[in-house]
């Protein structure tokens, strides 16, 4: 057996939180993943926070961050793009992150990219950090919900039949890409000209 190193775990509580989600990710699970006992993992991780944060830096690790350009629009939409890539290919992260209060640092040079984008911008400081913020809430409950959408049962034929905008929603056949590429650009061109303006 190869091993146990800090890396072989995060690659395997990473598998195991993707294959059995929040309630499946626990120390149990990851030691039987890697044919270790639960006690030989707390010789390289003190607790299941410290757990937690190996899965969202494997997580962000897996796909590099987009090199910045200096077209700052152009810049937080490929930020956008890979946080909602990232986002698919490990929906349950996201959960991790936030049931054990995870930043790491790959996590902080998300933000750090995300702010400075903004700060190219010309918007003072203040403004900036507030476009920075608003916008970073909405991708990523944007992203989030996107995810939730597409596992949901959809209404049938008969509860939609007295409601015509309702149908057209659920029957409609959109392209998700262009929606949220059309949603992102649109933010960060409207809150960079109402905070110009103001």
């Amino acid at each position: 057996m190869a091993e146990l190193d800090r890396d072989r775990i995060a690659a395997a509580a990473l598998a195991v939180a993707d294959a059995h989600g929040l309630s499946g990710f626990t120390m149990r699970a990851v030691a039987k993943a890697l044919g270790v006992t639960p006690m030989a993992l707390y010789h390289h991780v003190e607790d299941k926070a410290a757990l937690a944060s190996l899965v969202v830096d494997a997580a962000i690790r897996e796909r590099p961050l987009p090199a910045p350009t200096g077209a700052w629009q152009d810049d937080l939409w490929a930020m956008a793009l890979w946080t909602r890539e990232s986002t698919a290919a490990h929906p349950v992260v996201a959960h991790i992150r936030r049931a054990y209060g995870v930043w790491t640092s790959s996590s902080l040079q998300m933000t750090e990219r995300w702010l400075g984008h903004w700060r190219q911008s010309g918007l003072a400081p203040d403004r900036a950090l507030t476009a920075a913020t608003a916008s970073s809430l909405a991708i990523v409950g944007m992203v989030e919900e996107e995810a939730i959408f597409a596992r949901l049962r959809w209404p049938g034929a008969e509860t939609l039949s007295d409601r015509p905008d309702a149908r057209l929603v659920f029957q409609a056949r959109r392209d998700r890409d262009a929606d949220f590429e059309l949603l992102v650009r649109s933010l960060i061109e409207g809150l960079h000209a109402r905070l110009a303006r103001s």
